[in-house]
């Protein structure tokens, strides 16, 4: 008979207190044996650096509550070559194909905050609720910020879902297990795994960072996802900077049918450059990574920096013109809306 759940309270405190075991395994040329880091160094921000920000931040105009889209409407399974996509919110996002039902980075969760009370709240609703989702196989965690690692939502998830896997970085499994999952498989950079139909999933490596509390800077494993198939590669990398991953990705798996790009949380530059990108940071990891079809993410949700609620989407609109890039092929969705991505289209067909 299994143990019964940590209450999600009880989770959060051992996460501020430090009390998680670290991440242990043999170093690597991204972990020292403690820490993993970065291909391109970045510096760490540390307690002055938030001091200097918090002191200096420009009076914010209130962010609004958007009236809610009407939700997609969303099929059981999807096969062939089609790709759904629905964006419900931040970086959450529902992936359907070679009839699979995915999750990226799944928050629900009122605040994205170790506490119910205090945080970053959200300004708009999910644009689909925890039951209108289909059945779900598998779900995808980049890294273990509380924006995109929510305890609430993959408890909730683990009830609803009971035999869905989820895979994440080295050093999450225990925190995701704790929520009530079965199985929850952890990727190194460019590891792989074989899922259904051709299907494959691979680690790939982002620029970001990870922490639950100030204990346990870098100790477990941020990355980004690539699902592979005939049909063209998809890229989910989670939150990142820009730096040299997003070449590399296209090395290895050639132009990409889509990805899902992170356009907010990037203001002030001096403090978020190296692992948030700007639109036109987006915009240049889009023409990297020769991505038939990019959808913006990480924006308009919760209020986490300082550029303003609708900032993300225009300075995108701005950035597509001046690197001549169709507009249509790189957009901001709005929560519940829904694409249908069509298949890579081979160069020079």
């Amino acid at each position: 008979m299994p143990a019964p759940l940590r209450p999600l309270w009880l989770l959060n405190l051992l996460t501020l207190l430090g009390r998680d075991q670290p991440y242990q395994g043999p170093p690597s040329a991204h972990f020292d044996g403690q820490r993993f880091r970065n291909l391109q160094p970045t510096a760490h921000k540390g307690l002055r650096d938030l001091l200097k920000w918090q002191l200096e931040r420009p009076r914010q105009a209130p962010w609004i509550a958007p009236p809610p889209a009407p939700p997609a409407a969303i099929s059981a399974r999807v096969s062939g070559d089609t790709l759904h996509v629905t964006y419900i919110n931040h970086a959450t996002l529902l992936l359907q194909l070679h009839g699979l039902n995915i999750l990226t980075d799944p928050v629900w969760s009122q605040r994205v905050s170790p506490f119910s009370f205090v945080g970053p709240r959200r300004h708009h609703p999910p644009g689909l609720s925890l039951e209108q989702l289909p059945p779900i196989d598998l779900i995808l965690v980049s890294h273990n910020h509380y924006d995109h690692l929510d305890l609430w939502s993959l408890r909730q998830l683990a009830q609803r879902f009971p035999a869905a896997r989820v895979v994440s970085g080295l050093g999450n499994g225990a925190l995701i297990g704790a929520c009530g999952f079965a199985e929850v498989i952890e990727l190194d950079w460019w590891q792989s795994l074989p899922l259904a139909d051709g299907l494959s999933l691979h680690g790939v490596p982002v620029q970001h960072w990870s922490a639950r509390s100030r204990k346990d800077t870098n100790q477990t494993l941020w990355l980004g996802f690539v699902l592979d198939s005939l049909h063209g590669p998809l890229l989910f990398p989670g939150d990142t900077g820009l730096g040299p991953e997003f070449q590399l990705i296209r090395q290895r798996f050639g132009p990409l049918r889509f990805a899902a790009l992170p356009i907010g949380a990037y203001a002030p530059r001096w403090f978020m450059r190296d692992h948030h990108m700007n639109p036109d940071d987006a915009v240049q990891a889009h023409r990297q990574l020769q991505a038939q079809t990019s959808m913006a993410i990480h924006f308009g949700t919760f209020r986490l920096t300082d550029e303003g609620q609708f900032d993300p989407p225009r300075d995108l609109a701005l950035a597509l013109t001046e690197h001549g890039v169709d507009p249509q092929s790189f957009r901001a969705p709005v929560p519940g809306e829904q694409w249908a991505v069509p298949a890579l289209v081979a160069q020079g067909a």
